[in-house]
């Protein structure tokens, strides 16, 4: 069948009454309507009468509905027929529709190489990081590579069960982990570690009064430091100064002596802090982009619809939203768009959002008009706690 049947198939249904919808329902209107009327008022059972009616009304809706399926099929056969003979070429009509390999163009190139040398730099790979920068014309800044270089020695020395560089790095940044409004308890965590390795209950308990008082109203202090008291004489205590299992509510459940995952909590929760401390990302954006193409099966779902729609709409590379879900695990569906409850305005990056105290999120535009008449602090919209203009931290989705 070519274009010229279809149509043909198409004008024939209107001269034939098996498809019209005028036939059925003009009988219904002049004689089932007004048979039903009539005898009404000669003075039938409405009953019966209105129950007749409900069925000649039903058949003439089967009627309707089998013509409106012939000219349904008859239009589908038109379209396809159309799609034969005029084969779309959105090529042609924008570079968007064209499927080029990617990170082909020298932006995309550039934008990849970057993200693979803040990765090796952040993970502190400097023979790699060298290498990437003879090849390309990319440097990696050297006030990031201190920062990296001192990230990677504290975590190694958190392995090596030294916490004296990261306690010593909290006592430098104190006023930022203690800064509303989201305290850090990092401090609280690594002298509670310390105090677990210690043999001696009095030493202990010293080292207790001189580094942990300050955190009693919001960690459980007294509970950490009875519960060295009152040990059973077959709980081993720790002599070579490396991690002991959690004796109270934590990392661990009391006599696990889960060292290692002590550890590697303890480093998460540094290298969260630090990250804060000099606003990088909380975790490496390389790395997520990796795992979530290649374990998560994202990429996977991305290619299928690439394959089976990027005939007919495009290539879906240039799309902003996928139209289809894609499996992700909670901890990476992230919100990338934040709307100002204030303004209902969409947060730009020349609008950020805006955190305070209390937690409650407005935009930064919003934040600044409530700022205006000389004030220095701006009462929260929906609860009564107010925020200082430098208290308020920037958001990043």
């Amino acid at each position: 069948m070519d274009i010229s049947s279809a149509l043909s198939a198409l004008e024939s249904l209107s001269s034939s009454t098996s498809t019209s919808s005028s036939g059925p329902l003009n009988a219904l209107i002049d004689t089932h309507f007004t048979n039903a009327k009539s005898r009404i008022l000669a003075g039938e059972d409405p009953r019966v009468v209105i129950t007749e009616l409900q069925k000649n009304v039903k058949n003439c809706k089967k009627e309707v509905e089998k013509g409106l399926k012939g000219w349904y099929g008859a239009l589908g056969g038109v379209g396809k027929e159309v799609d034969k003979a005029f084969p779309p070429n959105l090529g042609a009509i924008s570079d968007a529709y064209a499927d080029p390999p990617l990170f082909a163009e020298p932006e995309a190139a550039e934008a990849l190489d970057k993200a693979i040398l803040e990765s090796l730099g952040r993970r502190g790979i400097w023979e790699a990081v060298e290498a990437m920068e003879d090849e390309t014309s990319l440097s990696y800044s050297p006030s990031k590579r201190d920062l990296s270089t001192q990230l990677q020695y504290i975590l190694h020395s958190i392995r090596s069960s030294n916490l004296q560089p990261a306690l010593q790095w909290c006592t430098e940044n104190s006023s930022f982990l203690s800064s509303p409004p989201h305290p850090s308890s990092l401090p609280y965590h690594l002298h509670r570690t310390v105090f677990r390795s210690i043999k001696s209950q009095r030493e202990a308990i010293e080292y207790a009064k001189a580094n942990m008082m300050g955190y009693l109203p919001n960690q459980p202090v007294l509970k950490l430091i009875t519960s060295c008291l009152y040990q059973s004489p077959l709980t081993k205590i720790p002599t070579n100064g490396k991690f002991n299992g959690g004796r109270e509510n934590g990392f661990g459940k009391e006599g696990e002596g889960d060292e290692e995952g002590e550890s590697e909590e303890l480093q998460k929760m540094f290298q969260e802090e630090f990250c804060r401390r000099y606003q990088w990302s909380k975790e490496d954006p390389l790395e997520v982009t990796v795992e979530l193409g290649s374990r998560g099966g994202t990429l996977d779902r991305i290619e299928k619809a690439r394959r089976v729609m990027g005939e007919h709409l495009g290539n879906v590379r240039k799309w902003d939203e996928l139209p289809m879900e894609v499996p992700l695990p909670p901890s990476r569906r992230y919100h990338s768009v934040f709307v100002c409850p204030v303004s209902k305005e969409q947060a730009t990056d020349t609008n950020p959002p805006k955190m305070l105290t209390c937690g409650h999120v407005i935009a930064e535009e919003s934040f600044n008009r409530l700022l205006k008449g000389g004030r220095r602090t701006v009462k929260c919209p929906y609860c009564p706690q107010e925020t200082s203009q430098s208290v308020a931290q920037r958001l990043y989705f």
